[in-house]
Parts: structure tokens; C-alpha cells; sequence
């Protein structure tokens, strides 16, 4: 794949932050020969870490008909809890005070970056967001608040537990409303124990009990997976569910 390393700095001049998004562009190899083929994208959060896994994983299937091929947009951003957490904490048995950005962070990439991967990459509006952790609760939070925004949400290990559960509850609120929820939502969870296990396990099955007919929802559960790790572990079931989801849903 060819990588194409850009400074939101010097591309999205609009932006007023001291210290903008790094985005990383991944290409795929037909990209420069294919001149006629477009592609759908992948916004990665936590990229640096991400993006080396991500990337084999899709080109092996591709090799095996198992994957279409991606234009991957992996992002990094300076503080992850302030960017990524949609509410600020106030339980003093977390970070109090980090958080609140989440929804600044969304504008970002809804109003510059995808206008921009767009009007410079050849794509197709099939966009997906991939986040673990506190970059899960990131997916979570647009899986409810921009359902327009995304076509597929993969969320490892989602931090749903942040705060007073605001994500959370607004996400259970948005499927139990019976939203025509016209997308894919991948989640799981791996050895985590006490109290963010059972939130998620209360998130997860009040999603799987009242989705819609049109949401195509995938669990998994990896008791032997530390957290670390569940998005190595649910990767190829991320990735062959939304293969699936995305045949039904326009690519030929």
C-alpha cells in the first residue's frame, strides 16, 4: 500500500487549533493501476498503533475474496481522553475533568477531512469508523448522534462506562426509539471485569434485544483477551461482517 503521510495543519487551513490531527492516507495497491475503480474508506482512530494491523488484515482478504479493498484514513490526536470521550468526567474514580470533545472532533471529521478524502481520493459513500477503548466510545457516541455520518461502526472494547454512562444511555435511548438504524455495528469485549464489563454487558444486550430489523449487529466476547488486545482478537470477524454488510449494501 502507498501511504501518504499528511499534516492536517497544512491542509485543512480552516482549522484553528494550535496542534491539529495527524491523518495518515493508506492506499491500496490497485489504486494506480485501476484508474476507474473507487473505494471505501476506513477512518481509524489511534492510527500509529492501528493502522500496520488494519492493513494486513485487509490485504489478506482481499487475497482470499474475503474483504473488499479499503482507502484507510488513520487519525491520531493529542490528548485521547479530551478528544475522544464525548462528557467530561466528574466520577472521582476516573480522570476528573478530562473529556468533552468528542463531538468537536466529529465536526472535524464530518465538515473537513471526509469533504476532503473525497474531493481528492476516489471513493464511494461507504464510510466506516474503527475506535477501541476510549476511541470505541468515540464510534458509539457518532453511532447515535450522526447516524448519517457513518455507514458502519466498529467499536472494540468501547469505554462505555465513561462518566455517568451519558454515551451509553443515549445510544440504548437512540435503538429503543426504533430509529431506523440502517447500519453496521460490530462491538466487543475481552477479560475486562467489575464494573466496565457489566455496563458493557447491560449496553450490549439492551442493543441486541431492541435493534431494528435494519441494523446488522455483530458481538463477540474474548473472556481470555486482555484489553489491550481485543482489537487484534476481533478484527477478521469485524472486518468479514462489514465485507458482508457492505455486498448487500452497494459494492460490486
Amino acid at each position: 500500500m502507498k501511504a501518504l503521510h499528511l499534516l492536517l495543519s497544512m491542509l485543512f487551513c480552516s482549522l484553528v487549533h494550535a496542534q491539529s490531527p495527524q491523518v495518515d492516507i493508506t492506499l491500496p495497491p490497485s489504486y494506480e493501476t485501476e484508474m476507474l475503480k473507487n473505494y471505501p474508506v476506513i477512518y481509524l482512530l489511534d492510527g500509529r498503533a492501528n493502522q500496520s494491523m488494519l492493513k494486513g488484515m485487509l490485504e489478506r482478504l482481499y487475497l482470499s475474496a474475503g474483504s473488499y479493498e479499503h482507502i484507510v484514513v488513520s487519525i491520531d490526536v493529542n490528548d485521547r481522553l479530551d478528544e475522544f470521550a464525548p462528557t467530561i468526567n466528574k466520577d472521582p474514580r476516573g480522570p476528573v475533568g478530562k473529556g468533552g470533545g468528542a463531538d468537536n472532533f466529529l465536526d472535524f471529521i464530518e465538515k473537513e477531512l471526509i469533504p476532503r478524502i473525497n474531493e481528492n481520493y476516489r471513493t464511494i459513500p461507504l464510510n466506516t469508523i474503527a475506535g477501541h477503548s476510549v476511541a470505541g466510545l468515540t464510534v458509539i457516541h457518532s453511532f447515535h448522534s450522526r447516524p448519517h455520518l457513518f455507514q458502519s461502526h466498529l467499536a472494540f472494547s468501547p469505554a462505555v462506562w465513561w462518566g455517568a454512562r451519558e454515551t451509553a444511555k443515549s445510544a440504548q435511548q437512540y435503538v429503543v426509539a426504533e430509529n431506523e438504524v440502517g447500519t453496521y455495528l460490530y462491538m466487543n469485549i475481552g477479560s475486562e471485569g467489575g464494573e466496565m464489563r457489566s455496563v458493557y454487558d447491560l449496553f450490549a444486550a439492551t442493543i441486541l434485544e431492541n435493534r431494528s430489523i435494519d441494523l446488522t449487529l455483530r458481538l463477540n466476547e474474548f473472556n481470555d483477551v486482555g484489553h489491550d488486545f481485543t482489537m487484534a482478537a476481533g478484527l477478521y470477524n469485524a472486518l468479514s461482517g462489514l465485507y458482508q454488510y457492505q455486498r448487500v449494501n452497494g459494492i460490486k
